[in-house]
């Protein structure tokens, strides 16, 4: 089978936040696949092995991508250029699960037949150059159907900081597929467009509360904003429990079990 490789004039720039993104805070330890060869080589893996990934096969030749990888600064390679590893050592898992939880926000609203593509073009395009820090989104998890695989039309955002988070809750208005929404382009939104947004610790919440879906399926999600009463109660309620679990030293919160997630940049377990 002949393999589509990609010739854009962007190629270094794809690879190197491609593999970047595989060793981030974001993803590395909650990668099986990934973290079992990371903890079991010293924290190095195998280029080939990361070529065999289903976003990276677009990239060749290995010698080419090699190069794109020696430009990053998060990044190293072995001195044979056969190993990949990251700088920086890797945090406690438990501060990061937490931090990642504080710094996600969960939106819903968006067309169910959008690719993991069109989602990162799209915040990459239209939302990260107005964010006030880092200027970059941390992961984009698609919410599917285990089963069907559909798209319900809902993710979960990872900023990289919570400045970057609590300013895109609470500051910005977002539709799709325009973007931010201001007074020059107010009028010409459709309602419809519009996207819903709360931060994931209160949609967790208001998950084990019983305050979502419907009887029975995950596409009910859109529930979750039916009532701005509860989500206003809620949020008010979060920022209490907040309060207390930080000085309890405690933030905790169950995973999601019922949806599949599509990390940003696809989860490099899909090898097939």
């Amino acid at each position: 089978m002949t393999e589509n490789i990609y010739q854009g004039e962007d190629f270094e720039e794809k690879v190197k936040r491609q593999v970047e993104f595989y060793f981030s805070d974001s993803n590395l330890q909650t990668d099986r696949f990934l973290w079992k060869i990371y903890e079991s080589n010293d924290g190095w893996v195998e280029l080939k092995t990361i070529l065999t990934f289903g976003r990276m096969r677009q990239y060749r030749p290995e010698e080419k991508v090699i190069e794109a990888l020696k430009s990053s600064d998060k990044l190293k390679l072995s001195a044979n250029n056969e190993m990949v590893s990251r700088n920086d050592p890797v945090k406690d898992f438990n501060e990061l699960k937490n931090q990642r939880k504080r710094n996600t926000v969960h939106i819903e609203g968006f067309p169910k037949d959008l690719t993991q593509e069109d989602l990162e073009e799209f915040f990459n395009k239209k939302i990260s150059p107005s964010l006030p820090e880092s200027k970059e989104i941390g992961s984009i998890r698609r919410i599917r159907n285990r089963k069907t695989k559909e798209f319900f039309g809902v993710v979960d955002v990872e900023f990289k900081s919570s400045a970057d988070s609590e300013y895109f809750l609470n500051e910005l208005e977002v539709s799709y597929p325009i973007g931010l929404i201001n007074d020059e382009n107010r009028e010409s939104v459709d309602k419809k467009d519009i996207l819903n947004k709360m931060s994931l610790l209160t949609f967790q919440e208001m998950k084990e509360n019983g305050k979502r879906f419907g009887v029975n399926e995950v596409t009910k999600r859109k529930n979750s904003f039916n009532s701005k009463n509860d989500v206003k109660v809620f949020r008010k309620n979060q920022k209490k429990n907040d309060e207390s679990k930080k000085e309890s030293g405690s933030e905790e919160i169950k995973e999601e079990s019922e949806a599949q997630e599509d990390k940003t940049e696809e989860p490099s377990e899909d090898k097939e």
